[in-house]
């Protein structure tokens, strides 16, 4: 009896990041499989030492794959927490981090942010190559909008697709009306100019 097959999508080969301090890429890990954290919070989750960790966390801020989120009180004091910016979360999957845990924490600390919910949740149907295109769109920026979502869209649709990642895919974007419309407008107009240019000759 035949072993059944593996939907390609659902096991994606890591890629590199960005050449990333390894103690930076362990934190940039850790914070995409936890809630914001403080940065002594994280020095006892790695098992680090507290100095290169502080170091780190300034490095990824000033990189703009994380960013401070909210603070949290202790014996009368207050400690910034961190977690991933939207940069650093592609950085994260590009290193192997799960993107429905991403998506699960987005949604617990930005519920209105529907152009994420729906990046991520088209993660899982993504090529290797286009998510690191993607990656190139956003990087420095630390945030991606509707232009970054379709520009993924259009890239992925641009490579061979089976027809059943094509209707989940479709099936994620029909969650978004908004993007959604939006995306369809897009490629319209992108055959629309197409088809002028093809015309011309």
């Amino acid at each position: 009896m035949s072993k059944p097959k593996t939907k390609k999508h659902m096991s994606k080969p890591k890629m590199k990041g960005n050449n990333l301090h390894p103690l930076q890429k362990l934190i940039v890990l850790h914070l995409a499989e936890s809630e914001p954290q403080t940065i002594n919070q994280t020095v006892k989750a790695i098992s680090k030492s507290y100095k290169p960790t502080w170091i780190a966390f300034k490095s990824l801020e000033k990189k703009k794959l994380i960013k401070k989120t909210d603070v949290k009180e202790y014996r009368g004091r207050e400690y910034d927490r961190y977690w991933l910016t939207d940069e650093g979360m592609i950085m994260a999957m590009m290193e192997g981090a799960s993107s429905k845990k991403l998506l699960e924490q987005t949604k617990i600390l930005y519920p209105e942010a529907e152009i994420i919910h729906c990046f991520l949740e088209m993660m899982p149907f993504i090529e290797p190559e286009v998510m690191k295109m993607s990656y190139a769109s956003v990087k420095g920026k630390g945030k991606f909008g509707f232009i970054e979502v379709a520009t993924l869209f259009l890239s992925q649709a641009a490579m061979p697709m089976d027809i059943e990642t094509a209707k989940e895919l479709k099936t994620v974007l029909k969650k978004y009306p908004a993007q959604y419309n939006m995306l369809k407008l897009a490629v319209q107009t992108m055959i629309d100019q197409l088809s002028e240019l093809i015309s011309e000759d």
